[in-house]
């Protein structure tokens, strides 16, 4: 083979190799641009894909006109109360009285045995029958002219004695037994069935509950927003949702110097449901302002953080944290955290909507 021959040989391989060459490196990289392109071509179906949009109701936020108000707490007390003592010892022997028994006035609550009290009423009664019959012989003859009326004024004098000790005997025989004064609720009982009762100790405490009223501090700089007889609102902390007309019956025209203070009596109107203890809340009214309400259905629990659910601009719930004030009927004040045009979401807090996307329906 010559010289030229050879190289033309050289030749030809050197292209087989090259073309072979060429092909690996379009199948790698048609493979690369397969792997790459056809998993682009997935993220971007996927993109398309619509997030579904959950339903809820919503609310936008408009700044309301309601009553300005001072607050003041305080307890309910019975205007009538009256609390029982013995005025004579003496082992008590009967006793129709329990606590939460309801009595009426002059119904007997319990009885006290002083056998010396008894034996005083003794004397007592024969020393007025032995003044009557001497009094009564006396006048039969002092009306027949065999009497001076010096003896008859001295019979008089001796049955009015007599008579006035007798009454003495019977109040201290009235005082063994102690009937209620009033009617009303027996709310503390201080002593049991055969104990002994001691002058001045006392023993039983009856509250009128039908006659309730609610003693509140007020602080002095909002004494002026308050005047007997004016209307206010009382809510009871045992009855949530629930406002009372009541009224202003009195303010109590001495402070506490330490707080600068008063005290304000509001008269409740009868409710078998309000007993005495029970806290509540007075609401005096002080003109109008501008307030932000939500609906109480809004306001949701967060790791013990109170606000609600909002729809952001980009149509998405996010919780926003507010500061709640007063309860207004069916509504609560935000205080803080809101603002006028929010949308706030009343429903669908059954589930987590940070992040959600969310549509009003």
């Amino acid at each position: 083979m010559n010289i030229m021959a050879i190289k033309e040989k050289i030749r030809s391989i050197d292209k087989n190799k090259l073309y072979g060459a060429s092909f690996i490196v379009a199948l790698a990289i048609f493979g690369l641009g397969y792997g790459l392109f056809g998993k682009d071509t997935s993220y971007a179906e996927a993109s398309k894909k619509v997030e579904a949009a959950i339903p809820a109701s919503t609310v936008t936020i408009v700044p309301k006109s309601i009553d300005a108000v001072v607050s003041a707490v305080g307890t309910l007390n019975s205007r009538n109360t009256s609390v029982l003592s013995s005025k004579i010892m003496g082992k008590v022997i009967a006793l129709h009285a329990k606590e939460g028994d309801h009595v009426s006035q002059g119904k007997i609550l319990l009885r006290i045995e002083s056998g010396e009290i008894s034996a005083q009423v003794f004397q007592a009664q024969a020393a007025y029958n032995n003044a009557r019959l001497q009094y009564d012989r006396i006048k039969r003859l002092f009306d027949e002219k065999a009497a001076t009326q010096m003896e008859m004024d001295q019979a008089t004098l001796g049955l009015d004695s007599a008579n006035a000790g007798l009454n003495g005997a019977k109040a201290m025989e009235s005082y063994t037994i102690i009937e209620a004064p009033i009617s009303g609720q027996i709310v503390e009982k201080l002593i049991n069935l055969g104990e002994m009762a001691l002058p001045g100790q006392p023993i039983i405490k009856i509250e009128d509950n039908r006659n309730l009223r609610l003693e509140v501090t007020v602080r002095e700089q909002d004494l002026r927003f308050i005047q007997a007889g004016k209307p206010v609102i009382v809510q009871i902390d045992a009855l949530p949702g629930r406002d009372i007309k009541a009224t202003v019956a009195q303010v109590v025209p001495a402070s506490d110097v330490r707080t600068h203070s008063f005290i304000v009596k509001i008269n409740i109107p009868t409710d078998k449901s309000l007993i005495t203890g029970m806290y509540g809340k007075a609401l005096f009214s002080t003109g109008k302002r501008e307030a932000i309400l939500v609906p109480r259905t809004a306001v949701v629990e967060l790791s013990g953080i109170s606000g609600v659910y909002i729809v952001s601009a980009e149509g998405r719930g996010v919780f926003q944290m507010v500061q709640l004030g007063d309860v207004n009927g069916d509504s609560v004040e935000a205080v803080t955290g809101l603002k006028s045009g929010d949308q706030v979401i009343v429903s669908r807090h059954e589930i987590r909507l940070d992040g959600k996307k969310v549509v009003s329906k």
